[in-house]
This record gives structure tokens, C-alpha cells and sequence, in this order.
């Protein structure tokens, strides 16, 4: 058995050594401790080289704030108290020096006589209501062995952090130093990934998100779909470009580029964690200005062009490429929500029917297919609408309502005006008639956005609503019963209270 005494008298030179051993290079240290500042230099003739007794200056310590903490008694088995109390008074000196080397600031007013074993929940509210680290250190004789439990209570947690070595009692000392030192830089680690606040917050508020870890790479089905498709397309395209129609060029490249995509999907999505979303709004980026790229060399350019049909598919890959990157570039703003991806494909498809009616207006000529405004309208809609989804925080609910509120609204107003489009109308009869589809376009538009609006704080209550009496109803409203059969009544009703 080690003298105790040798163990106390030794504490300051294994303090000294835990010290050092905190300032070891990254590679030796646990992960995630975080790391001492550097000790100043030793001149060379300074009293610690030439021989003198000179302390460590305070600068030689770890740069760490001065917290203040308390070290419990050891605690011992009552069955074993007698035969270990000298080594566990011992551990109380060793430790206490040990905690002053690390930067603590030692309260010994709060330590308790007693070497039985603290109550862990109440050794826990005790740090959270003094604002202070309790260090309950415990022993156990094995043997030739000394079982070692070193607790560490922090005022910010409501957790212990403990560490429990089996060691031979000639190491006892060395390995106590090193075991409080780790669990110290663990602490540390801890408070600077976990700020004040987040701790200090009510559970509602601290807790959330947190009951569950979401999947990372959620839209990595998504993304594969689009990109093996897209990949097939680009292998079509090269293969109409060149001017070939040879099948055994077009089914190799089509087997390559879809290859291609797949494969570049999966490595993206290991790389990053791609949402739903995320996926959706990069696939908006790839398919309208594909088909934005095609329209418009169609309705432009084919009539000027040698081959048209070699032109048309370098023109949709060109397109595909110019939006891909767009795409990627608004991503790296920040994740997408459901509703921007929603609205970027939205815009895309607005866009090209509001593209048509402006060249219909413009020729007056509803009997020509209108394919470069169609174009030139699906490339600037999706471009307008991709940008304004990494800026704006809407829900697909709304794309959705102003997206049926504008198909509805068009098709309304182009049903009562097609009077002015029978028989030979003249162009100015039927730019009257595409203004009035396009008015009712954007009417439809304008009324369903203000309908789904989020209404502010208190909004509800100032004045009474537009549809406080009720809304018409279309769908199931009762049910027809003929012995056992049954069959649900389909009709026109009215849901609300009718004043």
C-alpha cells in the first residue's frame, strides 16, 4: 500500500504534470476539449532554469475563467472506511490543488465532512442554484486495485459528467490529475457549443426540434429522379445535335448521360444535405429554362437556321445549363422552404402563359401559336419566381390558391370574352380579348393572394370578417340510404351561420 503521506506530498508535482499534460498538440487531446492557451516562454535565466525555488508565475496556468468550485470529501464504502480514509484524504489534497492548477477557484466553505456518496439529484440542484462546479470524488478498493469516480456537477446543466477508471494504486495520483482535467475540458467544450441562453430558455422554447433528429439528404429521391431524366436528356440532345439518328449512338448516350446524373446526384447528396425542397427548387432551375431555351430558338430563330432541328436541342441544353447554375447559386443563400421550390415551378409555367397572351396582344393573332413569348415568358417567370423564393417565407398553400385563383380568373374572363373572337374578329378585337383574359389572369391572381394572406396580430379582431356568414360548400353533403346500400349525395351547399 503507497503511503499517503508521499501521495500528498507529491500533489503539487502531479498538479504541475496535469498542467503540462493540458497543453499536449490537438492530436493527443479528447475530442472536442478545448484547448489551454499557450504558456509563456522560460528565459533562460530565469530562477526556474538557474536552480531557484520560484513558483510558476500565474501565467504559466491554462487560460481559463476563473470559476468557483467545490471538492466533496471522497467517498468510501462504510465497510472499507477504515482502510482507505488516509489514501481518500490524501485524494482530497491532490484534488483540491489539482482543480487551483486548472484555473478554479477552490470554495472550501461548501465542502462536507462526510465520505458517504452525495445524492446525485441533489448534488445537481445544488450546482444549479450556487452557480458552481462540484467535483464528488469516490473510491473503491479491488484488490491491488482502487476503483476511481470522478463526478463533475455544472451550475448551467442537469446532468452529471462522470468518468470511472480502474487503476493500480501506485497510478492513483497521476491518473485523478488526468481524469479531472479531461472532464474539465469536456465542460468547457460543452459551454462554448452550448450558449447561456439556449439554457436559460423555457422547455417549450429550448426543446424544440429536438425531439427527434431529422434524416439527412431527405430529397436525395427527388434529386436522382430529376437528374437521371435530365442526364437522359442531355444524352438525347448531344445525339440530335451532332445531326445523328443512328440507334446504336442514341442508346449508349442515353445510358451514359441518365448514369451520369444518377451518379452525380448520390455524390451530391452524401456531400450536402439536400432537402425535399431543395431538390424540387433545383430541378425548377433545370427543366423550364430547358424548356424556355427551346421555345424560344422555335419561335426566333428556327426560320433563319440551316438545320433547325440540330440548333433547337444545343439551344434547350444551353438553357438547362444557364439555370442549373442560377439555381445552385440561389441555394447556397440558404435552405429552400416548400413554399419557395413550390413558387419557383410556379412561376415557370405562369410565366409562360403570361409570355403567350403578350404575344398574342403584341401580333394580334390568336390563331398563331404564340411559342416565342411562351419561351421568353417561362425563362423570365421562372427567373423572377426563383429569385423571390430565397428572399420570401410563403407556404405552398398560398402558391397554391394564387396559382387556381389566376387559372380560374383567366378562364373566367376569356369565357365571357370570347364574343369578341367568333367569326373573323379583327386584331383589335382580339387583343380586347387577350387584355381581358390577361386582366382576368392577374385579377384571379391578386384576389386569391389577398384572400390567403396571413392577417397580422389582432387583425381578426378589429373588424368583421368578409366571410363571417358562411362560404358555399361543393362536395358530399349528406347521404343516400336504400335498405343496406349506401351512396354519399353529392350537391351545392352553404357552411357557415346564415344571420
Amino acid at each position: 500500500m503507497i503511503d499517503p503521506w508521499h501521495l500528498r506530498g507529491g500533489a503539487g508535482a502531479l498538479a504541475l504534470a496535469a498542467a503540462l499534460a493540458a497543453a499536449l498538440p490537438a492530436s493527443a487531446q479528447p475530442e472536442g476539449a478545448a484547448l489551454p492557451a499557450p504558456t509563456q516562454p522560460v528565459d533562460a535565466a530565469s530562477p526556474a532554469r538557474s536552480g531557484g525555488d520560484e513558483r510558476p508565475s500565474p501565467s504559466s496556468r491554462p487560460d481559463r475563467p476563473s470559476r468557483s468550485a467545490v471538492v466533496l470529501a471522497t467517498a468510501v464504502a462504510p465497510e472499507a472506511e477504515e482502510r482507505a480514509a488516509p489514501l481518500a484524504s490524501a485524494l482530497d489534497a491532490l484534488l483540491s490543488d489539482t482543480a487551483q492548477d486548472l484555473g478554479l477557484s477552490v470554495d472550501l466553505a461548501g465542502r462536507v465532512a462526510s465520505r458517504s456518496r452525495p445524492d446525485e439529484a441533489e448534488l445537481i440542484e445544488r450546482a444549479r442554484s450556487g452557480d458552481k462546479l462540484f467535483i464528488a470524488p469516490s473510491l473503491e478498493l479491488r484488490g491491488d486495485e482502487v476503483e476511481l469516480r470522478l463526478a463533475v456537477a455544472s451550475g448551467g446543466s442537469r446532468s452529471l459528467r462522470v468518468r470511472v477508471e480502474r487503476v493500480a494504486r501506485d497510478d492513483l495520483a497521476v491518473r485523478a490529475a488526468v481524469m479531472l482535467r479531461d472532464l474539465l475540458a469536456e465542460l468547457d467544450a460543452g459551454a462554448a457549443a452550448d450558449p447561456a441562453s439556449s439554457r436559460e430558455a423555457p422547455c417549450p422554447e429550448r426543446c424544440r426540434g429536438r425531439l427527434a433528429t431529422p434524416a439527412r439528404s431527405m430529397g436525395k429521391a427527388t434529386l436522382a429522379a430529376n437528374a437521371t431524366l435530365y442526364g437522359g436528356l442531355v444524352g438525347f440532345s448531344i445525339q440530335r445535335s451532332s445531326g445523328s439518328d443512328d440507334p446504336r449512338l442514341l442508346y449508349p448516350l442515353l445510358a451514359v448521360g441518365a448514369g451520369i446524373g444518377l451518379g452525380g446526384a448520390i455524390i451530391i447528396a452524401e456531400e450536402w444535405d439536400v432537402g425535399v425542397a431543395d431538390a424540387w427548387y433545383l430541378g425548377s432551375g433545370t427543366w423550364w429554362p430547358t424548356i424556355a431555351g427551346h421555345l424560344i430558338y422555335q419561335g426566333r430563330f428556327a426560320q433563319h437556321a440551316a438545320d433547325p432541328a440540330q440548333e433547337r436541342w444545343a439551344s434547350g441544353l444551353i438553357g438547362g445549363t444557364a439555370g442549373i447554375t442560377l439555381a445552385a447559386l440561389g441555394l447556397s443563400l440558404g435552405r429552400m422552404s416548400e413554399g419557395g421550390a413550390l413558387m419557383a415551378q410556379s412561376g415557370g409555367g405562369l410565366g409562360l402563359m403570361l409570355g403567350g397572351l403578350v404575344e398574342w396582344a403584341g401580333r394580334g393573332d390568336v390563331q398563331r401559336t404564340p411559342i416565342a413569348g411562351m419561351g421568353y415568358g417561362a425563362a423570365l417567370g421562372w427567373l423572377a419566381a426563383a429569385a423571390a423564393a430565397t428572399q420570401l417565407d410563403v407556404t405552398p398553400s398560398e402558391i397554391l390558391a394564387i396559382d387556381v385563383g389566376a387559372m380560374l380568373g383567366g378562364l373566367g374572363a376569356a369565357a365571357l370574352a370570347s364574343p369578341l373572337v367568333f367569326e373573323s374578329p379583327t386584331e383589335a378585337q382580339q387583343r380586347a380579348w387577350v387584355g381581358a383574359t390577361a386582366a382576368g389572369f392577374l385579377i384571379g391572381a391578386g384576389v386569391a393572394w389577398r384572400v390567403t394572406r396571413p392577417a397580422g396580430a389582432g387583425a381578426r379582431s378589429a373588424g368583421p370578417s368578409w366571410n363571417r356568414y358562411g362560404l358555399p360548400m361543393l362536395g358530399v353533403i349528406g347521404e343516400s340510404v336504400v335498405g343496406s346500400r349506401r351512396a354519399p349525395a353529392l350537391g351545392l351547399g352553404w357552411q357557415g351561420a346564415i344571420p
